[in-house]
């Protein structure tokens, strides 16, 4: 009797460490990172030109820069919005375990407001988002 007891006491206190143990993070589940995201005016060769938080309707294209690492053989999406309303996914395969990414949007005047991308895995993750403001000129 007394074994029965210890056996269903280890097994409540197993299943108490399990759902007492913190939950995965982002990058636990997607077994990969992002470093170095930036938004910029324009990439010449695999490199921001500049680093941005905010942009004029003179700006006509947004470009958002990544490295990806350790996600080869894997998509990610930078998915843009614009106040929270979806406005372009750009699926990217990653290739090799770091990789420089970017996406770009081509703007709108009337689309001024405050913008986001989101780094999502193919599994659904969001590893980050980052965001810009895009105003008219002063």
């Amino acid at each position: 009797m007394r074994g029965r007891y210890l056996e269903r006491l280890s097994v409540a206190l197993l299943l108490c460490a399990a759902v007492s143990a913190p939950p995965a993070t982002a990058q636990d589940q997607a077994r990969g990172s992002v470093e170095n995201a930036t938004f910029t005016s324009n990439v010449a060769d695999g490199t921001p030109v500049d680093f941005r938080q905010a942009f004029d309707t003179n700006t006509r294209t947004v470009y958002y820069y990544t490295e990806i690492l350790d996600l080869q053989g894997q998509t990610v999406t930078h998915r843009w919005k614009r106040e929270g309303k979806l406005m372009q996914e750009v699926p990217i395969r990653v290739q090799r375990p770091r990789q420089a990414v970017w996406s770009k949007s081509t703007m709108q005047p009337e689309w001024t407001g405050n913008w986001t991308v989101e780094v999502v895995t193919a599994r659904g993750v969001v590893m980050v988002i980052d965001n810009f403001a895009y105003n008219l000129p002063l």
